[in-house]
């Protein structure tokens, strides 16, 4: 049996089920289609300590919606601001919180190869489904191609989760790799069975799509924004941040398209994709927007105050914030309307 344990080793809360029990991914196994979500991260205002209550709520809230599945220790998790324990706590409560099948991609990102050899250690013992993996760039002059395709045959080599690499140039040093380079590296290695393209290019999604079967290789758009521009050209979903804030909505887009209501798809995707432009300038904006609409749909009622960022970073002055409220509160009922049954 299992409960949720905080870092002191403290038990508290109702757990998912009495018995905790996942299915794990075969090492060659393929994400199914479908919205993701990076999972934002709760923290005590007062300690800055992780606050597992309210995230063991959200994770299970986020579950119950019409997502596909979680990303767990994404950027918006604010990742590179936690530690090694840190994380793998929240990669075991998501596991311990959410049902046995529903799949998480544990985001294992770091700068070196033993960095991320470890986090994915630790994400495969805890249950995690799919490893999420950025370029080591720290040093970006020195990333070249060649040093790329090393690390990524240095983890695929030994990884026992499936890989799906990430290309988000923004936190890269401004590397940006091309389609060409990822395909090159999935040929090369069957379990590398993913991608996910924060940089925003259609491009990309229709070239590698035209490359490989989905069944072979999931190409997700890394922002909401396009999902509809993607799902056209031959993508599998989106791994979206404004997913934390509007989860059955930003699903519904995709259910609606692949059940041929273009229009409505399209309308909707208008809509969420106009209140997703407050959430643009950094995580900040997501996290105060999901603590406005997500937060008291999981029963967090304080979400407001535990959704602030992590220190040194601060959150949005009023002026922003009054924008985000009122962009991002007429449209809750909308939301609700698309909750499932």
């Amino acid at each position: 049996m299992f409960s949720y344990l905080n870092l002191e080793g403290q038990s508290y809360g109702p757990k998912f089920s009495d018995e905790f029990v996942y299915i794990r991914s075969d090492p060659s196994s393929v994400p199914e289609a479908g919205c993701y979500v990076p999972a934002i991260t709760f923290f005590n205002p007062e300690t800055d300590e992780l606050d597992l209550e309210s995230q063991a709520k959200y994770y299970a809230y986020l579950a119950s919606t019409r997502l596909k599945g979680l990303v767990i220790l994404g950027t918006n998790a604010e990742t590179l601001l936690l530690t090694r324990e840190e994380r793998k706590s929240l990669l075991t409560l998501a596991r311990q919180t959410v049902p046995a099948n529903y799949p998480i991609i544990a985001g294992v990102s770091g700068h070196s190869t033993k960095q991320v050899l470890e986090f994915i250690s630790d994400a495969h013992e805890v249950g995690a489904d799919f490893a999420l993996v950025l370029p080591c760039a720290y040093f970006g002059k020195q990333t070249t191609p060649a040093v790329v395709k090393t690390f990524f045959a240095q983890i695929a080599a030994v990884s026992p989760l499936p890989i799906i690499l990430y290309n988000f140039p923004a936190v890269c040093n401004g590397l940006d790799l091309d389609s060409e380079i990822i395909a090159e590296i999935a040929q090369q290695h069957d379990n590398i069975v993913g991608v996910k393209l924060t940089c925003g290019s259609v491009a990309k999604i229709v070239r590698l799509a035209a490359t490989f079967s989905p069944s072979r290789f999931a190409v997700f758009g890394g922002q909401s924004d396009f999902l509809l521009g993607g799902l056209a050209v031959g993508s599998s979903g989106c791994i979206a941040a404004f997913a934390n804030i509007f989860p059955n909505a930003m699903a519904t887009v995709y259910d609606l398209w692949k059940a041929g209501r273009h229009e409505e798809a399209l309308t909707l995707q208008q809509t969420l994709s106009l209140a997703e432009s407050q959430t643009k300038a950094g995580i900040a904006n997501t996290k105060y927007a999901a603590a406005l609409v997500t937060g008291p749909l999981a029963g967090i009622p304080d979400a407001v105050k535990l959704l602030r960022p992590r220190r040194p970073y601060p959150e949005p002055v009023a002026e922003v914030r009054a924008k985000i409220e009122s962009v991002m509160l007429p449209l809750v009922d909308l939301e609700k309307k698309y909750a499932k049954a």
